[in-house]
């Protein structure tokens, strides 16, 4: 070997340490360097420089760990864990791999030091790096429990929402315009006013979702492929495209799904671009629908709604001040002291915001963390980012404002979600996952990365930077507004790129490596030239793309990825030489055609997230899969794997694991129960078929007990056909011991059980006189347990506030037993007198399917459920009545939602009581003493005699296609609004009367009362001031 080059590998070690420190030195740097930066600067310049260098950087070092451990599992090693100095160090032995890494670190750190003398230039200070730090101190309590999404939903378009909103349903549902199969509404508006939202609040108004049995919602963006929008429309229309990927295919599959149907299609963001959306392709497979039909789009142009030809357009307006001023204060969460104290300066800032709701928004998340100090808000006020004059005019000021007042790790977070498609919605486990495969959290080997990882999602969302989708359980997914991930891909678009459909390849920036690449919707395949040349890539997203195969020769060029999502693409094969991405950390290849995983995937030793799912045709997974011992992350639902290889016990660091499926008790060629026993880092664990366990002692050394991070259990029995009731004794009794031995630790949030068949319950969850034993248990699913017939003292969990008990078809009384432990002592057969109230924590509560549940005994003097909001009883058609207690205790339900309770013969003195469903309950008579009623849904209680004193001005909806004449209850409503379904005999009947015949006599009184019947074939409006009463009735239907 030449002189130079052994000096070369004797000088590697020297060569990285020096690395180490001047890396250590810049980042001292950064916190100065952001603060000093602005647009254009020469230290912007020098940071997405630094930027770079420090990606290859980390490649680097990342390759050396890589090297350093595949030598160390060749050889052996005494010790099983080393340092990180001393892991690398040993790769160098190995001269060929030394020499090649010595070179490119010495250019590395050339550069780097070129970078590091710029400083002085620049005037930059080395400040001490404090990972994680906001840049403000919070006034308030944590973050997460101040989101409140559904507040800001509500009033994001300002106090006219709710006017806006019934005028648009109103002309929605009574446009006499049928002559055309469509008739189009348009919304228009710039971005953040608010389109969207008010087409949301139409979309899932009771109104619209009883005239149209069929609701569509598609947002088409500027670029979205024709095929792919189609696949959506038929996914959303409650169909499956298949592996249909022409327009031709898909167009009649369509066609099929909407015929003879009434549909309501919402098109989300209409750009002039993609406007041909309806004209060009869906009125094609849409057009042979039934008459009647609505279409509501929302666009930022006139012009789109001219195109459509909408009937009526409705301009969304900006905020008033007040108005604006208003949806600040809900957003900081003020008094009504604080307020007034802080209006005046409040009333500039909100100003500035031009009467944007979404840039009213934007500065609310900055000004939560600024508590109530005036002074605080004068410099927001006074902030000199409000004078920005945006290269894009439709970025808010406030956005820049929000933006930089983000710490420099929320900040890549926020801008890597920029990367999904629009209107994506994310799964908060898979975001975190994201985050720390990029780097943006740091993984010390246990939970702290993901707990990081939650607070950091839960501060964007704090922040209003992410938005909770439909406020569903724990806040699980996001996803980001249109105009914020514009926003924050300018921010990214330096070292990462977007392509759509039948775009060219093009840098953003000539002197910078492409590190992240989405390619979204497009026939792009990875043996392209261009990926071929990008070999710096860390992340790449084909989502949905219609490449079937990844080839070896992409993935020689692309060995640096950390993160690869094909999710929904048409892909069926991964090479073998997959294996060389040593790199990766992530990888999805959910929904896809995929039928095996190659034999290589053991060599991903960094791989850390695994996400399968929906994979059907994916039957097997290699033996090679339990190398993978860095995984944290691993999903196979919705596959065909039976059985999971042996050894999954060496996947120590497994913290999310769904859909495993234990083998029959113990076996050395699959992994059972047993595996488990040693990830104890499980924070989230789905098990499937378990009725495959008959060995309570195999369950035993599952040692759920032990696992001190687990937080959500789903228990899912498949028992063979026949009734779960008619199973033999002995099944029966060894479903109960495996369950009893699947005892979880105290640290459980949530557990779903479903179609275990045992007659009793586990001793743990009759926490009895240890109420703590399940202290943190937040959400109970118990789904299809048809066997046992009463159910455990769940009262006692004291953290309860979602419980379902759905198909116990065996429960014929639910008593005392229900809300406290009566074993304890057998007097407390009615009443505990115990200071413990039950379920104190309970906010919404179902019973669903219970053929035999004939009592529901609450004594009223029992305290019980003080915070319970939702109640929903369905198909329980022996239940005759709701229990004193409910009526007496539960003062804070609001909504009631009553289905299928055929004895059941009145429901009244709820005090609380908003919203009141009551449906097919055929011996119901009687409704009444409901003082804050403000909408009720009747629907087939044919014997219904009695609605009285409820709160004036409620709106009505009246169901029922037997009956022959309106029922005499009405006489007495006092409803604001009535909305009636029922034949065209009646309704034929109704119009042929006049003015004060007995049957207008029991609706005139109501102010506007509207008739329709089945599928709204004819209709009938009535207005009592001044007047009105128009029908589509004409001679022929009289006749």
């Amino acid at each position: 070997m030449a002189e130079e080059e052994v000096g070369m590998l004797l000088g590697v070690p020297g060569e990285i340490e020096k690395l180490g420190m001047t890396v250590r030195h810049i980042r001292c740097l950064l916190s100065d360097a952001e603060r000093k930066q602005t647009e254009g600067s020469a230290i912007e310049q020098w940071l997405l420089e630094l930027t770079d260098v420090m990606y290859d950087a980390h490649d680097i070092m990342d390759l050396c760990q890589i090297k350093a451990e595949e030598r160390s599992e060749r050889y052996g090693s005494s010790s099983s864990k080393y340092s990180c100095g001393i892991s690398m160090l040993s790769c160098l032995r190995n001269p060929v791999f030394a020499h090649k890494i010595g070179t490119q670190i010495k250019e590395l750190n050339s550069r780097l030091n070129e970078i590091y003398k710029r400083k002085l230039t620049l005037g930059l200070i080395e400040m001490p790096a404090v990972v994680g730090q906001s840049n403000v101190t919070r006034h308030h309590s944590d973050f997460s429990n101040k989101t409140d999404p559904s507040v800001v939903l509500a009033d994001i378009v300002g106090d006219k929402i709710e006017e806006d909103t019934t005028m648009l349903v109103d002309l929605l549902i009574t446009d006499e315009s049928l002559r055309e199969n469509v008739s189009a509404v348009a919304i228009v508006g710039m971005p953040g006013i608010g389109k969207t939202t008010l087409a949301k609040k139409v979309f899932n108004d009771p109104e619209i979702q009883r005239e149209f049995p069929l609701k569509i919602w598609v947002c088409v963006s500027e670029c979205l492929k024709e095929v792919e929008l189609l696949k959506c429309v038929i996914r959303e229309a409650g169909g499956d495209h298949g592996s249909a990927e022409q327009r031709s295919e898909l167009v009649p599959k369509l066609a099929s799904l909407v015929q003879n149907r009434k549909f309501f299609l919402v098109l989300d963001d209409v750009w002039p671009a993609s406007q041909e959306v309806w004209n060009g392709l869906l009125r094609e497979a849409m057009i042979g629908s039934t008459r009647g039909n609505r279409l509501l789009l929302t666009t930022r142009s006139d012009s789109v709604a001219r195109f459509f030809q909408a009937t009526t357009t409705h301009h969304v307006q900006k905020l008033s001040d007040e108005d604006a001023w208003s949806l600040l204060v809900k957003q900081v969460a003020f008094n009504e002291f604080d307020s007034e104290t802080l209006k005046n300066i409040g009333l500039e800032i909100v100003k500035k915001c031009g009467g944007l709701p979404l840039a009213v928004i934007a500065i609310g998340g900055v000004l939560r963390g600024r508590g109530k100090d005036i002074r605080e808000w004068q410099t927001i006020s006074e902030s000199t980012l409000w004078s920005i004059v945006p290269d894009n005019h439709y970025f808010p000021q406030a956005f820049y404002l929000s933006y930089e007042d983000l710490p420099s790790h929320l900040k890549q977070c926020f801008i890597f979600c920029s990367l999904y498609p629009e209107d994506f919605e994310f799964d908060k486990i898979h975001l975190v996952y994201l985050w720390l495969a990029e780097g943006f959290l740091c993984d010390e080997g246990d939970l702290s990365f993901y707990e990081k990882g939650i607070e950091f999602y839960k501060e964007l969302i704090w922040r209003n930077l992410l938005e909770v989708v439909d406020n569903r359980y724990d806040q699980q997914f996001c996803k980001m507004h249109d105009l914020l991930r514009s926003f924050a891909g300018e921010k990214r678009k330096c070292d990462s790129l977007i392509m759509r459909e039948r775009e060219l390849f093009r840098r953003s920036h000539p002197f910078l490596k492409l590190r992240r690449l989405s390619i979204e919707n497009s026939t792009v395949d990875l043996s392209s030239d261009f990926l071929n040349e990008e070999k710096s890539l860390r992340t790449l997203l084909l989502i949905t793309n219609s490449m079937s195969e990844v080839s070896s020769n992409a993935l020689q060029s692309l060995s640096h990825l950390r993160i690869l999502d094909l999710s929904n693409s048409n892909i069926f094969c991964l090479s073998d030489s997959f294996g060389e991405l040593v790199q990766l950390r992530y990888l999805n290849v959910s929904g896809t055609n995929l039928e095996t995983l190659p034999n290589s995937v053991g060599n991903l030793k960094k791989l850390l997230h695994l996400n399968a799912d929906d994979c059907e045709k994916l039957s097997h997974v290699p033996s090679s899969i339990v190398d993978l011992v860095e995984l944290r992350y691993l999903s196979l639902y919705g596959t065909n794997i039976e059985v999971f290889p042996a050894g999954l016990r060496k996947l120590k660091k497994l913290i999310h694991l769904y859909n495993f499926q234990p083998g029959h008790n113990r076996s050395q060629d699959y992994s059972s129960l047993e595996d488990l026993g040693t990830l104890s880092l499980l924070s989230v664990l789905t098990l499937e078929n378990l009725e495959k366990v008959t060995d309570m002692n195999v369950a035993k050394e599952a040692n759920l007990k032990e696992k001190a991070h687990l937080k959500m259990l789903w228990f899912c029995y498949n028992p063979n056909r026949g009734c779960q009731v008619s199973k033999p004794i002995e099944e029966k009794k060894a479903a109960e011991d495996v369950l009893n031995a699947l005892s979880p630790p105290p640290t459980l949030e949530i557990f779903h059980i479903i179609k275990y068949f045992g007659d009793q319950f586990p001793n743990w969850l009759h926490v009895g006189a240890n109420p703590l034993k399940l202290k943190f248990l937040r959400y109970l699913r118990i789904e299809q347990c048809e066997c046992f017939s009463q159910l455990p003292p769940l009262g006692l969990l004291p953290n309860l506030d979602y419980l379902d008990i759905d198909g116990a078809k065996s429960v014929v009384r639910i008593g005392p037993e229900f809300l406290f432990d009566a074993s304890q002592d057998q007097t407390k057969t009615k009443v505990s007198h115990s200071p413990i109230i039950p379920f104190p924590q309970l906010n919404h509560l179902g019973f669903f399917d219970m053929p035999s549940w004939v009592e529901w005994l609450w004594d009223e003097r029992q305290p019980a459920m003080p915070k319970l909001k939702e109640l929903i009883i369905r198909n329980c058609p022996k239940l005759s009545s709701l229990p004193k207690g409910l009526l007496c205790r539960a003062t804070s339900l609001v909504v009631l939602d009553i289905k299928a309770l055929g004895q059941l013969k009145s429901v009244e003195d709820l005090r609380s009581v908003k919203e009141l469903y009551v449906l097919e309950s055929s011996n119901l008579e009687r409704i009444s003493n409901l003082p804050n009623l403000s909408f009720i849904q009747i629907e087939n209680c044919p014997n219904l005699k009695i609605l009285e004193n409820l709160k004036p001005r409620y709106r009505m909806v009246l169901v029922d296609y037997k009956m022959k004449t309106l029922p005499e209850y009405l006489r007495k409503a006092e409803a604001e609004k009535l909305t009636v379904w029922c034949t065209k005999e009646l309704l034929v009947m109704i119009t042929s009367l006049r003015v004060g015949s007995s049957e207008w006599q029991k609706f005139e009184h109501i102010p506007v009362v509207k008739f329709y019947s089945h599928k709204k074939s004819l209709y009938a409006t009535y207005q009592r001031t001044p007047f009105r009463f128009t029908t589509n009735v004409d001679s022929s239907a009289l006749s």
